[in-house]
């Protein structure tokens, strides 16, 4: 019975805490920008200490409250970061890796975001991707206007290469998009685990970005795409330019944290202070063309191999 008592009053506690989360989040815009990453701790934090039935009871009874205290509007965010509360909290107490809680926090927020957005789009006939189009065709006429007013005249081919790089941002959207998300994830995690531990709780660690290592088919996969991209004529619009260009963005983004990870590697073996890898990854954001071909050719190559070795 005190267990049962126990149990219902943390309960209690914790859906009233992802209630005010909520709340704060959306009516308090500076002190907002900083809980909103908390809002799934209290399901998180539950799931860690009772089983799944009364975690699932808990995370919807907060959803539900959240109607109750800022209407309709609240639904959506509860209904986010409810799930992703929950799924955090069952891969930490069932002791999946890190990877794997990043993996399925990450899509999830990617599933849950696409069903609001098809959800906004049938509606209340609101695309999202329609007004970013149209920012920036807006965005586009502005520095065209502004180059005219204030430089005398365009550039030669101004306009076709304004028009090109618009282009290319509306197409890349997917793969900013997931990218974003993926990112978000990752801080979501990584600032509610560390409340989490502090608690008390075991919870698993990221291993140390300089142990990243990408597969080799990561390298064979880019290859393609540049082959492609080489021998393919394809016209900007179509199903397989979205494609092409959206995976090129994001291997080429794996191939950047890839190339950082090797300048921390490095830095670690060598056993210079953190403040000069600090330096070193700055330098190599700044630079990174040289990063992503560092990050190619650390995933393809056993460069690492090299590091240490006996000079004799």
């Amino acid at each position: 019975m005190q267990d049962n008592a126990r149990k219902i009053t943390y309960g209690a506690m914790m859906i009233a805490l992802f209630a005010i989360l909520l709340a704060v989040s959306l009516y308090t815009p500076l002190i907002g920008s900083i809980t909103m990453f908390f809002i799934p701790l209290p399901i998180i934090l539950y799931r860690l200490r009772y089983d799944r039935t009364a975690s699932l009871f808990v995370t919807a009874t907060g959803i539900v409250l959240s109607l109750l205290v800022g209407g309709i509007t609240l639904i959506p965010f509860a209904l986010v970061h409810g799930l992703l509360g929950f799924v955090i909290g069952e891969t930490v107490k069932t002791g999946k890796s890190k990877l794997y809680t990043f993996m399925a926090t990450g899509i999830t927020l990617i599933v849950t975001i696409m069903i609001f957005y098809v959800a906004t789009v049938l509606l209340f006939s609101f695309n999202i991707i329609d007004e970013l189009q149209r920012y920036f065709m807006d965005t586009q006429e502005q520095v065209t206007t502004l180059m005219t007013s204030y430089g005398g005249g365009l550039p030669e081919n101004f306009e076709e290469m304004m028009a090109s790089q618009m282009l290319f941002y509306q197409n890349a959207i997917p793969s900013i998009f997931i990218i974003g998300v993926f990112l978000l994830a990752f801080i979501i995690i990584t600032l509610n685990l560390m409340v989490a531990r502090r608690l008390g709780h075991e919870v698993a660690k990221f291993p140390p970005l300089r142990e990243m290592k990408l597969p080799v088919f990561t390298v064979v996969l880019y290859g393609i795409l540049l082959l492609l991209t080489l021998l393919v004529k394809t016209e900007p619009g179509t199903t397989f330019y979205l494609t092409l260009i959206n995976a090129t963005i994001i291997l080429r983004t794996l191939f950047l944290l890839q190339g950082i990870s090797f300048i921390l590697y490095y830095m670690h073996k060598v056993k210079l202070p953190n403040i000069v890898a600090v330096i070193a990854v700055i330098f190599g954001l700044a630079l990174s063309p040289m990063t992503t071909m560092l990050g190619i050719l650390d995933s393809g190559v056993n460069i690492r191999g090299w590091i240490g070795k006996d000079k004799k």
